[in-house]
C-alpha cells in the first residue's frame, strides 16, 4: 500500500512540475467583454483610430511543439490571439516580441523489485540551450466606424 501511495505522490509532483509555467497570460487594466472566437481578433501594430484598452497580454512559444523561428512565432501570435478573445478583445497591439532561453525541468522516475528487495530511482533535471519565441501586446477592442463616442442625455 505504501508503494501505490510513494508512486502517486511523484506522479503528482512531475505533474506538478510540468504544469508550473503557462505558456501565456493576461492581467485585465479595463473592461471585459464576452468571449469571442480567437479567429476574429486583429494583430496591430500600430494605434487603431478609436479602441479602449482591456488587457495586457503576454505569451510564449513554450510547449508548443513548433520548430523553426516562424512556427515558433506563430505559436506566440496564436497564444496571444486566444488570450485577448477570452476578455472579448478584437484586437491586439503588439508592443514587444523577442526571445528567451528554455528552462524545461525533466523528472524521471524508477523503481524495481527482485527477490522481496526495493530499488527505487528519481531524477530531476533541467534542459538548456532552446530558445522561445516570447510576445507582449495590448488586448483591446477596436470600435466599429459606425460606434461613435456618445454624450449620454442630460449632461448639456
Amino acid at each position: 500500500m505504501q508503494h501505490k501511495i510513494f508512486y502517486g505522490l511523484i506522479f503528482v509532483l512531475a505533474v506538478l512540475m510540468a504544469g508550473c509555467a503557462s505558456p501565456s497570460s493576461s492581467v485585465l487594466i479595463g473592461d471585459a467583454r464576452l468571449e469571442i472566437p480567437a479567429e476574429q481578433v486583429k494583430v496591430y501594430l500600430e494605434k487603431p483610430e478609436n479602441y479602449e484598452e482591456i488587457a495586457l497580454i503576454e505569451a510564449t512559444s513554450d510547449s508548443s511543439w513548433s520548430f523553426g523561428e516562424q512556427a515558433k512565432m506563430d505559436a506566440v501570435l496564436k497564444r496571444l490571439k486566444q488570450e485577448a478573445a477570452k476578455v472579448g478583445a478584437n484586437g491586439i497591439l503588439l508592443q514587444k516580441t523577442g526571445e528567451k532561453e528554455g528552462n524545461s525541468v525533466y523528472v524521471g522516475t524508477g523503481a524495481g523489485k527482485y527477490s522481496g528487495n526495493l530499488g527505487l530511482g528519481v531524477s530531476v533535471g533541467k534542459a538548456f540551450g532552446l530558445t522561445d519565441k516570447t510576445g507582449e501586446g495590448i488586448a483591446i477592442y477596436v470600435k466599429p466606424e459606425n460606434e461613435k463616442d456618445v454624450e449620454p442625455a442630460g449632461n448639456e
